[in-house]
């Protein structure tokens, strides 16, 4: 270790210095004594265009520099690429010497800011109060297993590999607050749901892993697949092809009917799904799409149904005025011949509509959106759709959005309506939802 002295450099050592070094003074490191030969290692290193000056690209005058502003400096040329053989040999020799500068922080200073552009961490933190009767799916209330009532954080992770790929994950968990626990995820603490790669050619892209499979406008799918997918540009038309692995035990809708015997039953999923879907811009203004899904495999064993199920969407959202837009889908399968819980078929397509005024923008701080909707869903003519509460559900939702501050927003809604097939051998049951929830993202 040096000891401590009082050293003058010249202007042409200073221009190598990196940032943070007007503090230097209190800084707990020795300084580097006047006759190291680190001072001449390092204007080697900036003559060769190697260490580049500070920030505002000024000299800062002749001071003392510290072991700790030499870590940064020998930090910063360590960060750098394709280096000369003679320049690397000068870099390993400078971090040699500083080498427990270097680990107590220079070098992960280094990594962090050579690393910076290449990994990305986003998240949003979700407060969601939910109250009323929210049976649309399942034969009996219980509010404890079935409430949205919830404290909900997700972390996505975006690594680029290279100029082509980047690899992609989502990590959640979810706290109901009814019931005191975590009840999401099959009560895992934590659920990988997404871990893919994507790869950019062009106006094409390539997905493979576990990632969000979507629908033209969500009416048939909005959930994790494990497979590939291929989207593609070509003008004002768009689409994509999908061949994945969906989730296993799970039925459509997720909705479950209860017979006499006091068992439920429903329609469970095969393994296999497959998708093409389109989406064209009529004008600046006006967009149509259509998805074909299709399942290789559906079950009914109470009804002694087993066969593959397919799926159509056709949708279509315009602005109709400043401020105002309107989106409609329709989606239907073909499976039929399934009754509920009072014998009446299950209704296997549906409608979804939503007006809306204005639009809300979470980095815009006092935006806002008012917004209604109407369903009429029928539990068989979807696999998992986007919008809460529209399977198996007849009724009208109002509501709106608020950004109270910045990457935060604020959305409350109210739903009405009853199931479109009884659930229940007492019969259709009311759906009347009440929604507040906070989200931050980070």
């Amino acid at each position: 270790m040096f000891n401590k002295s009082t050293l003058t450099i010249t202007t042409s050592a200073l221009v190598l210095m990196s940032t943070g070094v007007a503090g230097a003074a209190s800084n707990p490191f020795s300084d580097v004594p006047q006759d190291s030969w680190a001072y001449d290692a390092v204007a080697t290193l900036a003559a060769d265009g190697v260490i580049d000056g500070f920030p505002d690209g000024t000299y800062q005058g002749n001071k003392t520099m510290t072991r700790y502003e030499m870590a940064q400096i020998v930090a910063r040329a360590m960060a750098k690429e394709d280096l000369q053989k003679a320049d690397k040999a000068i870099v390993d020799k400078l971090a040699a010497e500083f080498a427990e500068e270097l680990d107590n922080l220079g070098v992960r200073v280094a990594d962090l800011e050579k690393k910076s552009d290449n990994v990305k961490f986003t998240g949003t933190a979700r407060l969601r109060y939910d109250d009323g009767d929210i049976n649309a799916t399942g034969p009996k209330a219980d509010w404890d297993k079935d409430s949205a009532s919830h404290a909900h954080i997700e972390y996505w992770i975006k690594g680029k590999v290279n100029d082509n790929w980047t690899g992609v994950g989502q990590i959640e968990t979810e706290y109901n607050m009814k019931s005191d626990s975590i009840t999401a995820y099959g009560g895992d603490n934590l659920q990988v749901n997404k871990a893919y790669a994507e790869g950019n050619f062009g106006d094409s892209m390539l997905k493979l892993g576990r990632y969000g499979e979507f629908s033209s406008y969500g009416r048939i799918i909005d959930t994790e697949i494990s497979g590939a997918e291929y989207t593609f540009e070509a003008g004002d038309l768009s689409g994509a092809l999908t061949y994945g692995r969906i989730k296993e035990d799970r039925t459509l809708a997720g909705t479950k009917f209860e017979n006499k015997a006091d068992k439920e039953y429903g329609a469970y999923l095969g393994t296999e799904y497959s998708s093409a879907r389109l989406k064209y811009n009529l004008s600046p203004v006006t967009a149509i799409g259509a998805t074909y899904g299709r399942l290789n495999e559906v079950t009914v064993e109470e009804q002694g149904f087993k066969d593959s199920v397919n799926f159509w969407e056709a949708g279509f959202n315009t602005k109709l005025a400043d401020n105002l837009t309107l989106m409609a889908a329709y989606s239907k399968s073909d499976l039929d011949g399934v009754t509920d819980s009072v014998g009446s078929e299950v209704v296997n397509d549906g409608w979804f509509s939503e007006l809306r005024y204005k639009q809300h923008n979470p980095s815009d701080v006092g935006s806002f959106a008012i917004f209604t909707n109407y369903r009429n869903v029928g539990a068989f003519s979807t696999i998992d759709a986007t919008v809460d509460y529209t399977e198996n559900v007849r009724g009208w939702t109002l509501g709106f959005d608020y950004v109270p501050m910045e990457n935060t927003t604020i959305e409350v809604f109210y739903t009405t309506g009853t199931q479109v097939n009884a659930t229940s051998t007492e019969g259709r049951q009311d759906v009347d939802i009440f929604r507040a929830q906070m989200e931050f993202y980070f």
